[in-house]
């Protein structure tokens, strides 16, 4: 009879920890619970870009991988010489720089345009029978040629001036869509008037060439005209300036 009672209590105190025990594991997912949630990658998608002609400039960004939805803005930068026209590819615009939201794989073309001027004006300013040659312009390799010191007063004298230099040749470069030239003029004692005609070479020329005063007060188209008189004891600075037609 002892040896049965001692039975009996071992049974429950078994199986009460055999419950406790289990107990911990019930709601584990290797006990049939379920697992934590998963969170997918985000949907991402690529940009390439691509500048037409390839030397005409660049592009930021030129590519990369991007979220999708997230808002990119590409920006087309002309190298010297050309101009941004559009984009074309996967979107059509003339914005610049271009944003957009992202929702696929996206190929662009940034198009530029060759705004090159090369063109060369052979310059003659006669005054009392002196003659000074003068040549300026735009060319792919600029170039300037210093002019000799002034002469003193009652002298003819006449020189293109930039950047506080006196120069007899001014060769500029041919991207630039503007350039200006200063025509100073030194009248002779003998004869106020200055004749001043000129010679064209011209490879590509998109644009204007005007001649004025300080005051506006006149324009004359060089590429039209190709002389001029001009009094210097009431006018001696002449400016001359270039603008490219980009429109």
């Amino acid at each position: 009879m002892k040896v049965f009672n001692i039975t009996l209590r071992i049974i429950p105190f078994f199986l009460a920890a055999l419950l406790i025990g289990g107990g911990c594991n019930i709601n584990s997912a290797e006990n049939g619970g379920d697992p934590p949630p998963i969170t997918p990658p985000p949907t991402t998608y690529t940009l390439s870009t691509t500048a037409s002609p390839q030397e005409a400039g660049n592009i930021t960004p030129s590519s990369g991988t991007f979220n999708e939805n997230v808002q990119i803005s590409v920006e087309a930068n002309a190298n010297e010489g050309w101009r941004f026209d559009r984009w074309s590819g996967d979107i059509e615009s003339t914005d610049n720089p271009l944003s957009f939201n992202i929702t696929s794989n996206t190929s662009l073309t940034a198009n530029f345009i060759d705004v090159a001027s090369a063109y060369t004006v052979s310059l003659v300013a006669v005054n009392s029978g002196n003659q000074i040659d003068l040549t300026f312009g735009q060319q792919d390799t600029p170039e300037s040629v210093d002019a000799p010191p002034a002469p003193p007063q009652g002298a003819f004298h006449a020189w293109l001036e930039r950047d506080g230099k006196s120069l007899f040749t001014d060769i500029l470069s041919s991207g630039l869509t503007e350039a200006a030239w200063k025509l100073n003029l030194q009248p002779g004692s003998d004869e106020d008037t200055v004749n001043l005609s000129w010679q064209l070479e011209i490879d590509l020329a998109e644009g204007s060439l005007i001649m004025t005063d300080q005051a506006g007060s006149f324009e004359l188209d060089m590429f039209t005209e190709d002389t001029y008189v001009i009094d210097a004891t009431q006018t001696n600075v002449l400016i001359i300036e270039y603008t490219l037609d980009v429109d």
